[in-house]
């Protein structure tokens, strides 16, 4: 089973023009609708970034966490890369460390415990990331 520590790894953080982009691990062993998602945290430094200022990227589709409950039919495999894209004003530099913490919040559609009540899977990760300039 796919545990917190998994949702962030070493080459998660890159700058993009508008800020940040992390890239995240499906917190899971198997692929899952992207409809499961639902909620995705972010701080930086220390920062909570507001939720209506975040936006996430899967392959060529852009979703606002709001919108990800909609997305029934979109799968997020576990070999692909889940974007969150930060709004910064003054992001860091390339190459500089910067503290990150993600927590993503998944419904699991095929463990339901109740009508229309699902087990939940609490993922949160918090690392230290050296932002490169582009994603690798």
């Amino acid at each position: 089973m796919a545990t917190g520590d998994t949702v962030l790894t070493r080459d998660s953080l890159f700058r993009r023009p508008e800020g940040l982009g992390i890239a995240l691990t499906v917190p899971w062993y198997r692929s899952l609708w992207l409809s499961s998602v639902s909620s995705i945290a972010v701080s930086v430094e220390g920062r909570a970034v507001p939720g209506d200022d975040l936006r996430v990227e899967l392959g060529e589709r852009t979703f606002g966490i709001d919108e990800l409950a909609g997305q029934w039919d979109v799968l997020w495999f576990i070999q692909d890369r889940l974007v969150v894209v930060v709004p910064l004003d003054d992001p860091p530099a390339e190459g500089q460390e910067v503290d990150v913490e993600v927590t993503v919040d998944l419904r699991l559609p095929y463990m339901q415990i109740a009508p229309q009540v699902y087990v939940t899977n609490h993922a949160s990760n918090r690392r230290s990331l050296v932002a490169s300039g582009a994603p690798r």
